[in-house]
């Protein structure tokens, strides 16, 4: 969590510094039965300021875990928009909201962190998905109301593969792909930070 308030100040500052490009290495063990062993370094390489990228044309925005560059280098501030950082720094893994389960809420928490280090969150962020589609849920019963889910509360420590305009691939640990489709922003749903408020 620290990580991020670190990169929240960053943001917040007078950006005198060059942005920095993070490499992040993970080294993962898996066993079905049991929560996998996750080893996790990060490495920081000065680089000069990035020029800005071209625009993502929708139609040929999907992208997959297949495409995505060896070894994935992500800048500061360009990964995820910063309100999803900033809400990111307000979860506390230690204390769940109304009717998630200590083990599934820290899940949660694994899931969104590695969504926002990936790819995928500035994937998102081009393709028009909103914070409630990613992290959105029932304001009253956040864990049973899985119809107002947004995309990284299904992921339940498993792997996003593929992300499209309104859709998502989901890999199980088995092997199995879901398809998770966007639902219309409606009421009733909440981001995951407002709940820990």
């Amino acid at each position: 969590m620290n990580r991020w308030r670190q990169r929240l100040d960053e943001l917040r500052g007078d950006g005198a510094e060059p942005p920095r490009a993070v490499q992040n290495v993970q080294n993962v063990q898996n066993s079905l039965p049991t929560p996998a062993f996750e080893h996790f370094e990060q490495i920081e390489q000065p680089t000069e300021p990035p020029a800005a990228p071209p625009p993502l044309d929708r139609a040929a925005a999907t992208w997959r875990e297949a495409e995505a560059p060896g070894g994935a280098m992500v800048e500061h501030g360009r990964a995820s928009p910063r309100e999803w950082a900033e809400g990111f720094a307000r979860l506390d893994p230690d204390r769940p909201p109304g009717d998630v389960p200590p083990r599934r809420w820290q899940t949660f928490i694994v899931d969104v962190r590695g969504f926002l280090d990936s790819d995928f969150a500035a994937v998102a962020a081009a393709l028009g998905w909103h914070a409630l589609d990613l992290l959105g849920c029932d304001s009253g019963r956040p864990f049973a109301r899985l119809d107002r889910a947004g995309l990284l509360w299904l992921l339940d420590g498993n792997r996003l593969v593929m992300l499209a305009e309104n859709t998502a691939t989901i890999e199980t640990r088995t092997g199995a792909r879901h398809t998770w489709r966007r639902k219309p922003i409606g009421p009733g749903r909440v981001l995951a930070w407002e709940l820990a408020g």
